[in-house]
């Protein structure tokens, strides 16, 4: 039986996951492990004694009972490896949640003899980078993302796009780095033909600028869409304004449990996702799973993404080619069910929670023979 040690990202944790409703998209991967009979622990910056159930048996090595004023936490990092010694020295592999904010899995490595694989969703200096960020802060963490990478033992991207940017800007080794990506359960986000359509269109994001939620708004200005909006930020009272404004009906939902989300997902004709920038983008993935006809902008991590006229629609993020690629769509129910159906395919073959466990048991055996 071998030990598999989760290093979350700093100063988050179990309660934080289960706050945004992500707890259990983010542990299944580790249930499968748990499930194969690997010893499962979670390393965390909790600071409360009672933690969410993550759902199957694993242990979890919280901020509590040594907890220190919010803005001593670097303190706590350092000496997470210390503090959990005994406990880490059982450990085989040590992965990381994000590799940006996960520098003390490096020293554990080294104290607890085991193997670190710097695992990602997305790579921070890629992102950055795209985006225009810039800072002192930004710079302390893409040192240490850069860092990370360099010392683990192996890291893991999610797409083939990313590896070639961590090659060429972090000056990493090619063998160094495999490509596995994001994953989404296939069988909880399914097609579900049985649920109405009472959404013309979805978007599942943060409301925030990069996520470009008025752009959509301004491409249907006057048309009377319903728009469902699940998630949350400073835009949000903005963007009820310009609904008002634009004779739109738009909805927004805070907050919802993943679990419920395939029925959300289901309960509307189109997904679309107009971000600036995109990782490889969980929810783009799970409405792809559910066979919904998806429009993305021509933006990276969604336009490696959606096979243009195939899984989906690329647009250019241009009011009038996002308004006619939406018109266009919901005129053809037929040609919406094309893509939703290819979509479902391609996820199927390629994000499946159970296609990405292999991938990673495959990686493990690798590390560990070494």
């Amino acid at each position: 039986m071998f030990h598999l040690a989760v290093f979350v990202s700093n100063n988050n944790g179990l309660a934080t996951w289960k706050r945004i409703g992500s707890l259990h998209r983010e542990v299944a991967i580790y249930k499968r492990f748990a499930q194969d009979e690997w010893d499962v622990s979670f390393y965390t910056y909790d600071r409360s004694r009672k933690l969410p159930d993550v759902g199957f048996a694993a242990k979890v090595h919280s901020q509590w009972p040594f907890l220190l004023p919010k803005k001593l936490g670097f303190l706590y990092r350092q000496m997470l490896p210390f503090l959990y010694l005994r406990q880490g020295k059982k450990a085989d592999i040590i992965i990381t949640n994000q590799a940006h904010s996960c520098g003390a899995a490096i020293l554990a490595g080294r104290l607890w003899s085991a193997k670190v694989i710097a695992r990602c969703g997305y790579v921070y200096g890629e992102s950055a980078q795209t985006l225009g960020k810039s800072g002192r802060r930004v710079g302390k963490r893409i040192s240490q993302e850069k860092a990370t990478f360099e010392k683990a033992d192996l890291c893991i991207v999610p797409t083939k796009e990313l590896t070639q940017w961590v090659c060429e800007n972090y000056g990493l080794p090619k063998e160094k780095i495999v490509v596995i990506p994001n994953y989404v359960d296939t069988e909880q986000f399914k097609p579900d033909t049985n649920t109405a359509k009472e959404f013309d269109l979805i978007c599942i994001a943060r409301l925030v600028a990069k996520k470009r939620h008025e752009l959509l708004l301004d491409a249907l200005a006057g048309t009377e869409r319903k728009i469902h909006f699940i998630g949350n930020g400073r835009l949000k009272d903005k963007l009820k304004s310009l609904a008002k404004e634009k004779a739109l009906q738009v909805k927004i939902t805070e907050r919802v449990e993943h679990s419920l989300l395939p029925q959300h997902i289901n309960n509307s004709k189109i997904y679309v996702n107009l971000a600036e920038w995109e990782g490889h983008p969980k929810t783009l993935i799970e409405a792809m799973a559910c066979g919904c006809a998806c429009i993305g902008a021509k933006s990276p991590g969604i336009d490696n993404l959606i096979l243009d006229g195939e899984t989906g629609v690329l647009v250019e993020p241009q009011p009038h080619q996002i308004r006619g690629a939406i018109e266009k769509l919901l005129k053809n129910k037929q040609l919406r069910q094309k893509l939703g159906e290819n979509a479902r395919n391609y996820t199927v073959e390629h994000f499946s929670l159970d296609r990405v466990f292999e991938q990673y048991k495959d990686v493990f055996k690798e590390v560990l023979v070494k």
